[in-house]
C-alpha cells in the first residue's frame, strides 16, 4: 500500500483546490480540478473536489469503455461523469469520498489505484481491485462513544510502538496484545505489560486474570506504567501516535489489521480521537520477586480454588518500588522488543 508521504502529497492538493474552489483549472475542465501526473490510455488523471468541498478522483474513459462490476460502500460513491475540458466532452470514471473522517483512508486508495493503473492495468479494474481490498476500511461507521479507558490504554500502547519502531521498522511485529496474547509486547525472552492510568499520582492499576502477570516460561515480564493526563491540544493522541506508527512500520497493513483487531480501524476516527494527553509520568517495573501479585503459584497446586473461573485485582504499584527499572533499563527492554 501507500506511504504517508504519498497521502500528503494527495491531501495538499484537495486542499489547494478547496480554497480556489469555484474557479476552472488552467486547462478549462468545468469544475476544479488539478491534473497529477499520471495518464491513463485515455488522458491524464485529475483530482477534484465536489460542491460541498468532497475529495474527488477523475480517471478518463475512452469512449467504448463500459463500467460495471465496482462494490463500493456507504462512505463512497462511483459513478460515471461526463465534464467539458476545453472544445470536448471527456467522460470519467468519478470517485468521490463522502465522508471527510475517511479522506486519509481515500488517499490511500487514490496511490493505490494510481499505482496499478502505472503497472499496465486499467482503469477500471485498478478502480474494482483497490476497492475489494480497501472495502471494510472506506465503510461509514455510526458515531460511537470509545470508553475513555480504553482510549488512553491505546494511546499508551501506541506510545510503546512507536518507541520500538523507532529502533526497527520490523518492530511492530512484537505488539502481540491485539491477538489475545496474554501479554502486550512480546518477543523472544522478553515480555512487557502496558498499564495506563488518568489521574495524576495514581499508582494502582487494574489487572485482568491470574496470567497476566505471569512471566513466560524460561523469559522475563516488565510492566510499564503510564500516568497520561488529558489536555487540550496534547500532543498525544491515537491519530498522531497511530500515523506515526504507520508510516514507521515496514508492513502497514498488517499493523492496521492488529489495529483493528482492537476496534480502531481508522486511527483518525473522531470516537478515538476526543481527547489529547501528556505523559505525567512513565515507570517501568519487572514483575518478579516481591512485585504485589497474583498468579497461579500463589496457590495450592499452582491453580485457582475450585469454583473460581475469573480473578480481577488491583494492584498498588507504590508497593513495588523494590522492582522498580532505570531509565537506561527501560530503553535495553525496548531495544529487546525491537528484535
Amino acid at each position: 500500500m501507500s506511504d504517508s508521504s504519498s497521502f500528503d502529497s494527495v491531501s495538499s492538493q484537495w486542499a489547494i483546490l478547496r480554497a480556489g474552489a469555484g474557479s476552472a483549472d488552467l486547462e478549462g475542465l468545468e469544475i476544479p480540478s488539478v491534473p497529477i501526473g499520471f495518464r491513463s490510455s485515455a488522458g491524464t488523471i485529475r483530482l477534484a473536489v465536489g460542491p460541498n468541498g468532497e475529495a474527488r478522483l477523475l480517471l478518463p474513459l475512452a469512449g467504448a469503455e463500459r463500467v460495471s462490476g465496482i462494490d463500493v460502500g456507504s462512505a463512497l460513491a462511483v459513478t460515471v461523469s461526463t465534464f467539458m475540458l476545453g472544445e470536448r466532452a471527456q467522460r470519467y470514471l468519478d470517485l468521490v469520498c463522502l465522508s471527510r473522517d475517511l479522506e486519509h483512508v481515500f488517499g490511500e486508495v487514490v496511490d493505490e489505484i494510481l499505482s496499478r493503473v502505472t503497472a499496465t492495468e486499467g482503469c477500471i479494474d485498478a478502480v474494482r481491485t483497490t476497492l475489494h481490498d480497501f472495502r471494510s476500511l472506506l465503510a461509514e461507521r455510526p458515531s460511537i462513544e470509545i470508553e475513555r479507558s480504553r482510549v488512553v490504554g491505546l494511546v499508551a500502547e501506541l506510545l510503546l510502538l512507536n518507541r520500538v519502531l523507532d529502533v526497527s521498522p520490523s518492530g511492530w511485529q512484537s505488539w502481540r496484545g491485539p491477538t489475545g496474547d496474554r501479554h502486550d509486547f512480546r518477543t523472544a525472552g522478553l515480555s512487557l505489560e502496558v498499564k495506563a492510568s488518568m489521574r495524576s499520582g495514581s499508582a494502582s492499576v487494574s489487572i485482568n486474570g491470574l496470567e497476566q502477570l505471569e512471566a513466560p516460561a524460561g523469559g522475563t515480564l516488565h510492566l510499564a506504567h503510564f500516568i497520561l493526563e488529558p489536555v487540550s491540544g496534547g500532543l498525544l493522541t491515537v491519530a498522531g501516535l497511530g500515523e506515526r506508527a504507520l508510516a514507521r512500520s515496514n508492513n502497514p497493513a498488517g499493523l492496521r489489521e492488529l489495529l483493528a483487531a482492537i476496534g480502531c480501524t481508522d486511527v483518525r476516527g473522531e470516537e478515538w480521537n476526543r481527547q489529547a494527553f501528556r505523559i505525567e509520568s512513565e515507570k517501568l517495573y519487572k514483575v518478579e520477586g516481591s512485585f504485589p501479585r497474583i498468579v497461579p503459584s500463589s496457590f495450592q497446586h499452582a491453580r485457582a480454588p475450585a469454583g473460581v473461573a475469573e480473578v480481577n485485582y488491583n494492584v498498588d504499584l507504590s508497593l513495588a518500588s523494590s522492582c522498580l527499572c532505570s531509565p537506561a533499563e527501560f530503553q535495553i527492554l525496548v531495544q529487546g522488543l525491537a528484535r
